[in-house]
């Protein structure tokens, strides 16, 4: 735990955005929305947001710092969403499906989940493109460790295939049980939606508990599900402790 550094904190809107840097020197962000506004200041000062992590796509980028131009984009999602939202950063070197990459995103989680205003006994694990596929990839073994109170899985444009062919293990009988909510398009150019759809029959078959979304005019990109998005934080409030 010593081995992360948090910046000074930053005020921003209805939020407030930490930075965490990891002793690899790469950097991730938090966004701890405020107290509602409705709260007499007794309740605010009490007043705890879940967590979300967010694992970010495109690793490709080699780009240790990629989770903080995230989390500028998703905070006013975070804060609408009445969440708070940890975005780590994923590079070549130390893809999500890395042990690197685990022993980096459980501190982060740790820090977080002892941070003023985030409520640490509610865990959502969500990312996008190699992202999902990380966000799959470490449930499996974030799921173990009970103090992180890990309660559900959320991937858009994602495919486990990518874990297979870059030499890691991808079992879904390790996420029986796991509330996973998976967003696929129809128009997907990087993953076709037969071979995604095949992988939500066999998580089923699996004893995963899958709600799955297909938006058939959907490409590669994340701003072509927004209206799926917005129906996340009320998926997420199920989860709740």
């Amino acid at each position: 735990m010593n081995s992360i550094a948090l910046a000074m904190v930053l005020l921003s809107g209805g939020w407030r955005t930490d930075t965490l840097t990891f002793r690899d020197g790469s950097r991730a962000a938090l966004v701890v929305p405020n107290p509602p506004g409705s709260l007499d200041p007794a309740q605010a000062r009490k007043w705890k947001a879940p967590l979300v992590v967010w694992l970010h796509g495109g690793i490709g980028a080699d780009d240790p710092a990629k989770g903080l131009r995230a989390a500028v984009g998703f905070a006013p999602w975070a804060d609408s969403g009445g969440f708070a939202l940890l975005a780590p950063s994923a590079w070549p070197a130390s893809p999500w499906w890395s042990a690197s990459a685990l022993e980096r995103v459980e501190a982060q989680i740790r820090i977080a989940q002892k941070t003023q205003g985030v409520d640490s006994r509610s865990l959502v694990l969500a990312g996008v493109s190699d992202g999902g596929a990380g966000a799959l990839w470490m449930a499996q073994r974030l799921r173990g460790v009970p103090e992180l109170h890990l309660r559900a899985v959320a991937v858009w444009s994602a495919n486990p295939s990518v874990l297979i062919s870059r030499g890691a293990s991808f079992d879904p009988v390790s996420l029986g049980g796991m509330p996973v909510r998976w967003t696929a398009g129809g128009r997907d150019r990087l993953y076709s939606f037969p071979e995604v759809a095949a992988w939500w029959e066999l998580l089923r078959r699996s004893g995963v508990d899958l709600e799955s979304h297909y938006n058939p005019g959907a490409d590669h990109d994340l701003s072509q599900h927004q209206e799926d998005m917005g129906k996340f934080p009320a998926w997420r409030r199920r989860f709740a402790r």
